[in-house]
C-alpha cells in the first residue's frame, strides 16, 4: 500500500520516535510510506527531519523562519509567516508553541492554509491508498480537503486527550477564552469525526477518547506502540565498562542543565564516579528516571521519595544506591526545577545527564538496574519498554498506558506499581526493589521476553497494515 503519515511537530517528543520507527517497519514489509512533518534547524541535527527520519522519504515543513521570530517579540504563530509555527497540547508560557486553545480562529486558518498548500503539493507526485495522522490536528481537514477519497486513519497519543481534560479542569474563565476553548473543542471533535477508524496507543488512551468524544466502539481500537529490539537490547557489560560510561554521561562531556537551561551547566569532578561503587568496588544499585520535566512526569515526587529511602538508611551522606536523571528538554520544566529540588534536599546520590540522543539511551539503559518513573496517568509510556527491552524492570503507577504491561505479581512480574502521588508508597517500593538483586533479575528476564514476544515494531506494523486494509 501506498501510506500518506503526517506529524505536524518537528522531532522532539515520543510521537515523532513513533513514526520513525512504524514507518521504517511499514517500507520493510513493501509498503511505500511519505511522511508529511514539521522541521526545525535550531543547531540541533536531532531536531531536523531530514536527520532524525533519515531514510524515510519525507516533505519538511520548515518551522525556522518563525521560530526564530520568536525571540525578537514576533509572533510565531501569526499567518503573517509563510509557515506558521506548531501549537502544543501543552499549556506553557514564553514558549513559542502556545497551547492550541490559545490560539485564534484567524492563526488557525493561516495554519489550514500552509498544511493544505503542502500537501497540495505532495499530491502531485504522491497518491497515498490510505492516510495515516498522529494526534489531532489540523492537518486532518488539510488531508481530507486535498485527498477527500483516500480513507483516514487517526493515531492517538494521548496528549490531546490531556489537554481536553485540562480544560475541563479550568477554573473561572474570561469571555473570551470560554470562546477561545469552545472553539477548539469543536475543531478537535470534527477532525476526531473525520477519521475513518482512530487507533489508541493504550486502552488508558482508548477509554478516555471514549468519554470525550461520539464514537462508535466499532471505529476505535488499541494498537499499543512498539520497541526496537534490534538498539534496545541487554549489554552484559563489566562494572569498568559502566564506570566508563557514567564518566563519559556526568564528566567528559556533561549535558544536564539547571535553571539557566543550558546543556552542561550541571558539572560534576572527576571524584564522583566513587560514589557510583561501594568499599569493595561494587556498583551500586542505580535507578533511572528517563523523560522530560513535566508536572505529569512527577519528578519532585520522586526526589522526595529518594530522600526518604537516603533516611531510611540511616546514612544520607553515602546511601547505598543512586539515582540517574536523564533527559529533561532543556530550558523545559514545570514547577520546581528537579536540580534545584535535588540541591535543597541534599541529595548527594542523584545525577542529571541532560537530554541525550535515543541511540545513547539505548546503551545508557544498560548501566540501571531498575527504571522508575512515577508518572500520573502516562498516556502510553515508550521508555519502560524500552527498559523492558533491555531486561531491566520498572517502577510505575497505577495509572495510564502502563496498566497494559507492566505485571506486579506472580510469576510473569516485570515490574512494580506504587500508588499514586503517594511518596510513602514510591519510597517503600523503590527500597524493596533496591535491595532485591534477584527479584530484580527475575523481573527483568519477564520484561524482556515479554516484549520481544508482543511489541517488536514488526509485529505493530503488522496491525497496523491489517488496519489500513480494513478501512479500505
Amino acid at each position: 500500500m501506498k501510506i500518506l503519515m503526517c506529524i505536524i511537530f518537528y522531532p522532539r517528543g515520543g510521537s515523532a520516535q513513533v513514526a520513525r520507527y512504524l514507518s521504517r517497519a511499514l517500507i520493510a514489509q513493501g509498503h511505500e510510506v511519505h511522511l508529511v512533518t514539521g522541521t526545525l534547524l535550531d543547531g540541533d541535527p536531532e531536531h531536523d527531519a531530514r536527520v532524525f527520519y533519515e531514510d524515510i522519504p519525507l516533505t519538511g515543513v520548515d518551522y525556522t523562519d518563525a521560530w526564530r521570530g520568536f525571540e525578537p517579540g514576533k509572533d510565531p504563530i501569526s499567518g503573517d509567516w509563510d509557515i506558521p509555527f506548531h501549537p502544543s497540547y501543552e499549556d506553557k508560557s514564553g514558549v513559542p508553541d502556545r497551547a492550541f486553545f490559545r490560539i485564534t480562529p484567524s492563526e488557525y486558518a493561516a495554519l489550514l492554509r500552509c498544511w493544505t498548500r503542502v500537501l497540495t503539493t505532495v499530491s502531485e507526485s504522491f497518491q497515498p491508498d490510505v492516510l495515516h495522522l498522529h494526534h489531532l490536528s489540523y492537518a486532518h481537514l488539510a488531508a481530507a480537503d486535498v485527498f477527500p477519497s483516500v480513507p483516514m486513519l487517526t493515531q492517538l497519543h494521548g496528549t490531546e486527550i490531556k489537554m481536553l481534560e485540562q480544560l475541563d479542569g479550568l477554573g473561572k474563565e474570561s469571555d473570551a477564552e470560554k470562546e477561545l476553548h469552545g472553539f477548539w473543542r469543536g475543531v478537535l471533535t470534527y477532525v476526531f469525526d473525520v477519521a475513518n477508524h482512530v487507533a489508541a496507543i493504550s486502552p488508558d488512551v482508548l477509554q478516555r477518547a471514549i468519554a470525550h468524544f461520539t464514537v462508535n466502539e466499532r471505529d476505535i481500537s488499541t494498537i499499543q506502540n512498539g520497541v526496537d529490539t534490534s538498539l534496545f537490547q541487554p549489554s552484559d557489560w563489566s562494572v569498568g565498562q559502566k564506570l566508563e560510561h557514567l564518566r563519559q554521561l556526568l564528566i567528559v562531556d556533561p549535558q544536564g542543565w539547571d535553571e539557566s537551561g543550558k546543556p552542561g551547566s550541571i558539572r560534576y569532578p572527576e571524584s564522583d564516579i566513587e560514589k557510583f561503587t561501594d568499599q569493595s568496588d561494587t556498583l551500586k544499585p542505580l535507578a533511572m528516571f528517563v523523560g522530560r520535566f513535566l508536572e505529569f512526569k512527577r519528578v519532585p515526587l520522586l526526589l522526595q521519595a529518594v530522600s526518604l529511602v537516603n533516611q531510611s538508611f540511616g546514612n544520607s551522606e553515602e546511601p547505598p544506591f543512586n539515582l540517574l536523571i536523564w533527559g529533561g528538554m532543556p530550558g523545559e520544566w514545570e514547577g520546581e526545577h528537579p536540580h534545584t529540588l535535588a540541591r535543597d534536599l541534599d541529595l548527594p546520590n542523584v545525577f542529571f545527564s541532560g537530554w541525550l540522543p535515543h541511540k545513547i539511551l539505548s546503551q545508557g539503559l544498560n548501566i540501571a538496574d531498575i527504571l522508575v518513573a512515577p508518572s500520573y496517568n502516562e498516556p502510553f509510556g515508550q521508555v519502560y519498554l524500552e527498559a523492558m527491552a533491555t531486561r531491566i524492570p520498572v517502577i510505575a503507577t497505577r495509572s495510564g498506558g502502563p496498566l497494559a504491561f507492566v505485571v506486579d505479581e506472580g510469576p510473569q512480574a516485570n515490574g512494580w506499581f506504587c500508588n499514586i502521588d503517594d511518596v510513602e508508597s514510591l519510597a517503600q517500593v523503590m527500597k524493596s526493589a533496591l535491595t532485591d538483586e534477584p527479584e530484580r533479575r527475575r523481573r527483568g528476564a519477564n520484561a524482556l521476553a515479554l516484549v520481544r514476544q508482543e511489541y517488536d515494531w514488526t509485529e505493530i506494523a503488522k496491525q497496523y497494515a491489517r488496519l489500513y486494509e480494513e478501512i479500505l
